[in-house]
């Protein structure tokens, strides 16, 4: 499992760096150089994130295993805000409803107060993961999603479906999203006296992560050197 999750982290590494090669060659397309630096920042957390480990194997740090340090707590519950918010902005920006941005807008700054308040006044920051910053996040990406596909129904984008970048990074988000929220809900009553439940669900986050991260830098490197058709060719293209 071990060597599972450090396969995630290289992926992450992966797609970050496809990311910003896609940017390069579609400097105007700053959203996907915004998303793009958040993948990097998302392989340095995942690379701090390994402290654990890395005391777990070294005889020589157990001194550490009562501290902090020992447990991902406190360095996951401030990212997964930073996480959310910025899958919902980049989907924002792919949204062209005026009225929707701005209610996306308020939703994101009602999110993140709730999410720091319950970090703040209870005393989940270094005990378990933040089921309230998931949950909400989670449901909120989801519509979200779910808006900029109903948008694409209704626009000619859906012709031009194969050639858009935002798609090809929407299905695998919601299909992690949607698939760990329930995961995240039970994590605090995870024991011991349940590991196959641990172990199976540790299975398919990684799993969908290693979807989720692969089809971003096959994604970001297949469509790297393809332009999208401008209306007008289009239109001769039909």
């Amino acid at each position: 499992m071990r060597d599972f999750g450090f396969l995630v982290l290289i992926l992450e590494g992966v797609a970050a760096v496809s990311g910003l090669f896609y940017y390069k060659r579609n400097p105007t397309d700053k959203a996907v150089g915004f998303f793009s630096y958040f993948l990097l920042l998302t392989f340095f957390v995942e690379a701090l994130a390994l402290i654990p480990a890395v005391i777990y194997f070294n005889e020589q740090l157990h001194f550490l295993k009562n501290t902090f340090l020992y447990r991902n707590f406190w360095l996951y519950n401030p990212y997964l805000i930073v996480n959310f918010c910025t899958y919902i902005l980049y989907f924002k920006w792919n949204v062209s409803n005026d009225k929707i941005r701005d209610i996306i807008n308020k939703g994101l700054i009602l999110y993140v107060i709730i999410s720091i308040a319950n970090l703040i006044f209870s005393d989940i920051f270094f005990q378990s993961h933040s089921a309230v910053t998931y949950m909400l996040g989670s449901f909120f990406l989801l519509g979200v999603i779910f808006y900029y596909y109903f948008e694409i129904l209704l626009s000619s984008k859906i012709l031009n479906i194969k050639r858009e970048i935002s798609f090809y990074i929407s299905f695998p988000a919601l299909l992690h999203f949607l698939t760990t929220a329930p995961i995240f809900i039970y994590y605090k009553y995870y024991t011991t006296t349940s590991p196959g439940f641990v172990e199976l669900s540790s299975s398919v986050i990684i799993g969908l992560n290693i979807f989720m991260y692969s089809s971003y830098g096959i994604a970001f490197i297949w469509l790297a050197n393809k332009k999208k058709l401008s209306p007008k060719n289009l239109k001769n293209a039909l």
